[in-house]
């Protein structure tokens, strides 16, 4: 195993923590910290390794230049205390966690097993596959998506303005 291989391992390591402290950290702002890392490191990871530029530049200007700057806006709208906080070292939100990380990496370990002996090897994807799949075939989960994001915004004002 060459340093290559040992870096990739690293950052996806790093990558793996920082999505389990999106889940376990019960400070919002904290979480959303983790996220931001989980995010700039997934966009490493396809820019460096895995050969997919276009994926490494949208993960940067879609998630983390736009959805998360609109997370911390709604998290900066509902404007939680500090006493409203309390960590606990065994919460049942890490626990939960930890129990769908375990699910995860079965999942992709089956993935593996069962897809590996089939398996082609990889064929290079263009943007313009991905758009024609996402605005033909996939254009209504796009647009459902975005209502649900945008109703999870309105309950974050409204829950915000309770507050008030």
């Amino acid at each position: 195993m060459g340093i290559y291989e040992l870096s990739f391992i690293a950052f996806g390591l790093i990558v793996f923590l920082s999505g389990v402290g999106v889940v376990a950290l019960k400070n919002p702002v904290h979480s959303a910290l983790a996220l931001l890392a989980n995010l700039t490191l997934t966009a490493v990871l396809y820019l460096s390794y895995l050969s997919a530029p276009f994926l490494g530049v949208v993960q940067i200007i879609v998630y983390v230049g736009a959805i998360l700057v609109f997370i911390l806006f709604v998290i900066m709208l509902m404007n939680v205390r500090k006493e409203d906080i309390t960590e606990t070292l065994l919460s049942p939100r890490l626990l939960f966690g930890l129990g769908a990380v375990v699910v995860f990496v079965a999942q992709i370990l089956a993935l593996n097993i069962f897809v590996s002996g089939s398996a082609q090897g990889a064929k290079y994807i263009h943007a313009k596959d991905i758009a024609d799949l996402l605005f033909t075939k996939y254009v209504l989960p796009f647009e459902l998506v975005s209502v649900l994001i945008f109703a999870a915004a309105c309950g974050a004002i409204a829950l915000a303005k309770k507050r008030m």
